[in-house]
This record gives C-alpha cells, sequence and structure tokens, in this order.
C-alpha cells in the first residue's frame, strides 16, 4: 500500500483536484480511494493496469463529491445571507484579466471536463477513456468534439489566441 501511496498519491491528487477545484475535498478523495482500495482490492481483477483502476475510483469519488457540492449550492442559494455579492469593479477586473485555458476547462461542464482532462492532460487513449467512463467511443469522441468547441468559444469570446492551432 505504501508502494501506491507513493507512486499514484500525487497523481490521484492532483487528478480529484481538477475534478473538484477543492484542495480539502481534494486530499479527502485522495484518502478515500486508498482506503477504497485496500477494503477493496481483492476485487481488482488485474485486467486493466492499476493507474486505470485507481482512476476509475477517483471519477466515481468525484461525482459524489460534485453531487454534495451541488446540494449545498442549492441550499446556499435558499438561505438568505450566506453568500456576498461582488462588488461591479471586482466583477469587471474578473473579465478584463481573462481566464488561462486551466481555468476555461474548470468551468466546463463535467463531462465535457472529465474527457478534456482524461485525454489531453492524462494522454489516455480514447479506448481506456471508454473504459474509464463506461461509455461508447462515440460518446467520447462526441464529448472530446463538443469540449473543444466549447473551449474554443470561451477563449475567443474572451480575446485569448490559442497557440499552435490548439483545439
Amino acid at each position: 500500500m505504501r508502494r501506491l501511496i507513493e507512486e499514484y498519491g500525487e497523481y490521484i491528487y492532483h487528478f480529484a483536484y481538477l475534478y473538484v477545484k477543492d484542495k480539502q475535498v481534494a486530499e479527502e478523495i485522495t484518502q478515500d480511494v486508498f482506503y477504497t482500495y485496500s477494503v477493496k482490492s481483492n476485487q481488482f481483477r488485474g485486467e486493466a493496469s492499476i493507474k486505470t483502476y485507481l482512476t476509475r475510483i477517483v471519477i466515481n469519488k468525484s461525482h459524489d463529491e460534485l453531487r454534495k457540492m451541488k446540494r449545498r449550492t442549492m441550499l446556499q442559494a435558499i438561505l438568505p445571507f450566506t453568500k456576498t455579492a461582488c462588488s461591479a469593479e471586482q466583477e469587471v477586473l474578473v473579465k478584463v484579466q481573462g481566464r488561462s485555458l486551466k481555468e476555461a476547462v474548470w468551468n466546463m461542464p463535467v463531462h465535457y471536463r472529465e474527457v478534456i482532462i482524461l485525454y489531453y492532460y492524462e494522454e489516455f487513449a480514447i479506448k481506456e477513456i471508454v473504459s474509464l467512463l463506461g461509455t461508447s467511443e462515440n460518446t467520447i469522441r462526441t464529448r472530446l468534439r463538443r469540449g473543444r468547441k466549447l473551449l474554443k468559444q470561451q477563449l475567443t469570446d474572451e480575446g485569448e489566441v490559442l497557440l499552435d492551432g490548439q483545439f
């Protein structure tokens, strides 16, 4: 177990962080992933690499956390006085500064974001992504195409130029 933590701990943390965008939640997910693996390691059949198996656990845990966060956000919207509004100056500054590619990816819907992250950042092949997400190859290809289009739209709307024809 120690070897797995040393080898994949940082990868799992960063991958979880790309999903949930919260350091503390990503740390909790990382711990949960290794706990889950230690409890269910006998279910690992060895048909895929251990990295793929752990990645699948991270994806599941991240989706669970995102659902929890969504419920909390809805509750906060119902309760008054829990969220402070940004001033007009702050809103203008955010728009003027623009977003980086990473921020644009983070702001994408989860089903596009996960495919973009797995394909471009983690360099998984489409067939590996298919097995990780449990969807068809056409669905993955469609999500990649739509995700690229969405990224291009977000980045060109804000005046950023993509380098080397990326996306």
